[in-house]
């Protein structure tokens, strides 16, 4: 009886810190191209800063080729990879060419 008591709160518990667990949502960083490549792109930002996005992985009909200079809206998660994190475009508007 003393291992099922245990073992219910042991779930519980395990439950808990699971749905504690922070979900990565997405944010929308709104920028001019100040460079673009195959696999990332770099925006400068109203307030000034430079902000690399990758779109390796994305998909093309959502995140289309840029020219620079065009302004974009960029909808991006964040990854962790190898102790740092990244910026990860999921759909990508151009504003303005």
């Amino acid at each position: 009886m003393k291992k099922l008591i245990y073992l219910s709160v042991l779930a519980v518990l395990a439950g808990s810190i699971s749905s504690c667990k922070q979900e990565n949502r997405p944010q929308i960083v709104n920028g001019i191209v100040y460079d673009a490549t195959m696999n990332n792109i770099t925006l400068i930002t109203g307030k000034g800063d430079t902000i690399n996005i990758s779109t390796m992985d994305a998909n093309p009909d959502k995140v289309s080729g840029v020219l620079l200079e065009d302004s974009v809206e960029v909808t991006c998660i964040k990854e962790k990879i190898e102790g740092g994190e990244i910026l990860k475009a999921t759909e990508l508007v151009i504003i303005k060419k």
